[in-house]
């Protein structure tokens, strides 16, 4: 399987590590906007490089690529593979806004090619034993919480600078919040079907606004959907000790559902029963790519867990997210 990926920041590189464990992939084509830092990165790969990606379409054979550009970059590569009937893996978050998200879930209905979005939460054993459960309980949780705190906004953090750019980046609901919230609907399954309107509030209190620092720090996001069931998404950048946990609360189950490292753990009580499990060994990001490796071998989109529509509803969400905070005022959805 000749593969191709297109960005080679920190994303790209581990999925690029992930992928050549597999006997039958080859990385055949790589893409950057950096020259040097490119064509080391192809030697070590034994890949050409490109620091144009309609040049890798052109001069590469490729079953499919890997999409691991910003946001805002995700279009112009995905038309060209679909032109190609070549399959994407496309990195979060699927588009920088619901116009192009639209855009490009147009491209990707007409070729019909296999692609995956990638939230990777959806691939760890506890999002998906958790998943199991509710569905058995007819899957509409009362209450739901969820938390995802870090110190990418601390003054001692390595964090790309641009992250803290808004425009640029979104803010921590747009890089972070979005895969809480993603897992919490893809867990939830039938109760997350359709939102209906959302709150949020942003503030900063450890480290001001300021011209190189445009994002709030802290959030919350209270969410209504159809179903009856609430959510509401606690948020930072100004914690050190970073977590992030998705609760599910109902009459007769109380469960943990604990992402914060690699090695998803379950916790909690299930129809009387204590639950305790810890998947030590697994990696959601080899799963996830080893998913839509098995789904390109064989043609078969339905081993995708995050399809394109669906991610595009996850994304939705954050955008509206960041409105209600940039507003004051609660959204209708």
């Amino acid at each position: 399987m000749r593969i191709g990926v297109i960005g080679i920041g920190v994303i790209g590189t581990r999925h690029m590590s992930n992928l050549i464990a597999h006997e039958d992939v080859s990385i055949v084509a790589v893409c950057g906007n950096q020259e040097e830092k490119t064509a080391e990165i192809a030697r070590e790969y034994g890949a050409e490089p490109y620091t144009d990606y309609k040049l890798l379409f052109e001069r590469s054979r490729l079953d499919a690529v890997f999409i691991c550009t910003p946001p805002g970059l995700r279009k112009g590569p995905i038309a060209e593979a679909a032109a190609r009937g070549v399959a994407c893996f496309i990195e979060k978050p699927p588009a920088k806004s619901m116009e192009e998200a639209e855009a490009i879930s147009a491209i990707i209905e007409e070729s019909g090619i296999i692609h995956s979005v990638g939230f990777m939460y959806r691939y760890t054993g506890a999002a998906s034993k958790a998943k199991e459960l509710i569905a058995a309980e007819g899957g509409v949780v009362p209450i739901v919480r969820s938390v995802h705190v870090c110190g990418a906004g601390l003054v001692e953090a390595t964090t790309p600078r641009w992250l803290y750019n808004k425009t640029l980046s979104g803010g921590p609901l747009f890089d972070q919040a979005i895969h809480l919230i993603d897992a919490a609907r893809y867990i939830t399954g039938q109760g997350a079907r359709r939102a209906t309107g959302l709150h949020a509030f942003g503030g900063n209190v450890q480290r001001p606004k300021s011209e190189e620092y445009t994002v709030e720090e802290n959030f919350v996001v209270n969410l209504a959907y159809e179903s009856g069931m609430v959510h509401t998404h606690t948020h930072s950048w100004g914690i050190a000790e970073s977590q992030a946990k998705i609760q599910l609360l109902g009459r007769d189950y109380r469960l943990l559902v604990d992402l914060t490292r690699l090695g998803s753990r379950l916790h909690g009580t299930y129809k009387g029963e204590q639950i305790s499990l810890h998947y030590a060994d697994e990696n959601m990001y080899a799963e996830e790519a080893a998913v839509f490796l098995q789904a390109v071998r064989t043609g078969e989109q339905a081993f995708i867990r995050s399809s394109y529509a669906d991610a595009a509803q996850s994304l939705a969400l954050v955008i509206k997210a960041n409105e209600s905070v940039d507003s004051g005022r609660s959204v209708t959805l």
